[in-house]
């Protein structure tokens, strides 16, 4: 079936790119052509905008000229890292056969949506940070909200009051949010203020069977009581969606996502955006960076995978009494023990993002260099 908007460009390429786009209008389309990924008609507008490349035009057959702009396909990453940080959708349309076998035009298919809540490739990614996607579930007063790091398998549910609800998407610095067709006015008032893209998901995906049944394979297991979110319908519900929103535009295993953890605000001190900012814990208020901040002074981490746990104690400190001296304890034995203090951080200087390396494995985008740095990791912490 050719798009309807074929007309504006009848060569046989063109039809193959109408037609991809036609199922991912959301997204700026990359489509590959020998050694470079280009970009039509809208799209090329705003990559060129975005990205600072050439706005051009060719004629594509008897129709008005297309505009096009392009990169060249080494150029791929830092390209792709722009787009997202600007909260733009990207699907990547690969060349999926052998061009020098092809007979007729090489066939192309979309192999890969990212989104800015959903990035894994490091080149995308702030090492020290991490990047949370969330998906949100209005149930009467309450929201009911999951989260999740695709790019270290952390998966989250809880439940907040809407008056909480940018608090909570603060403290966990969400960087894209997945809400329902028929929710998104209603949400976008609700976190008026916060500044996340938006996307939707079809109000189907939200049916509780399906929503169970998705979680149920992804876990291979025959029920849900052993998950502490067993008989929370909306909660479900969120999980579900988050997982389908991954399915969707991944288009890949998501072995390396973890068992979903109930949040229990009653184990952690809530502290509010006003707050956090004034404390100036992560961010400036002159300058609005880390210069001079809390996390400045103490995280003096040698692993992004320590920074980002520093960081998440921050965000959430304890209340729990046993916790807290649990937590103390361990830091108290290595102060005393200097030396075996200093051994640790030397060898943990060595240590790769396993985490991240792990979720790259998991979907198939890991590189020999990853390989190589995990089983240092690995050698070095046993």
């Amino acid at each position: 079936m050719i798009s309807s908007k074929s007309g504006k460009g009848d060569t046989p390429v063109m039809r193959q790119y109408w037609e991809a786009k036609k199922s991912y209008p959301d997204s700026i389309m990359l489509f590959r052509m020998g050694d470079f990924y280009e970009t039509f008609d809208k799209d090329a507008s705003i990559a060129s905008d975005i990205l600072g490349i050439t706005l051009t035009k060719r004629a594509n057959g008897k129709a008005a000229d297309v505009p096009l702009a392009g990169f060249p396909y080494h150029s791929l990453d830092q390209y792709v890292h722009k787009l997202l940080k600007s909260g733009l959708k990207v699907a990547i349309c690969e060349q999926i056969e052998d061009p020098k076998k092809a007979k007729g035009i090489v066939k192309r298919d979309v192999v890969e949506v990212l989104t800015p809540g959903i990035a894994i490739n490091d080149r995308f990614l702030d090492s020290y940070e991490n990047n949370y996607l969330a998906s949100i579930v209005i149930d009467s007063s309450k929201l009911s909200v999951s989260i999740i790091d695709n790019s270290t398998g952390e998966f989250f549910a809880g439940q907040i009051t809407k008056n909480e609800c940018n608090n909570f998407l603060s403290r966990y610095n969400v960087s894209e949010i997945v809400v329902s067709d028929s929710s998104k006015d209603q949400i976008i008032k609700i976190i008026s203020g916060y500044d996340a893209k938006i996307s939707t998901i079809p109000d189907w995906e939200l049916d509780l069977t399906t929503c169970i049944d998705r979680i149920k394979e992804l876990y291979k297991i025959s029920s849900l009581k052993g998950l502490g979110i067993y008989n929370k319908e909306s909660m479900i519900t969120s999980c579900g969606m988050i997982l389908a929103y991954l399915n969707i535009n991944l288009c890949l295993k998501m072995d390396h996502i973890d068992i979903v953890k109930v949040l229990s605000e009653s184990d952690f001190l809530l502290i509010d955006l006003f707050t956090s900012k004034n404390l100036e814990i992560f961010k400036s208020i002159s300058n609005n960076d880390e210069d001079g901040t809390l996390i400045s002074i103490l995280d003096q981490t040698k692993s992004s995978m320590g920074s980002r746990m520093l960081k998440s104690w921050l965000r959430q400190p304890l209340v729990c009494k046993r916790k807290i001296k649990s937590r103390l304890d361990i830091v108290s034995f290595l102060v005393d023990e200097s030396e075996i203090r200093k051994k640790i951080r030397d060898v943990l200087k060595y240590i790769s993002d396993i985490y991240r390396i792990s979720a790259k494995i998991s979907v198939n985008k890991s590189s020999p260099r990853d390989l190589y740095n995990l089983a240092l990791s690995l050698s070095l912490s046993s």
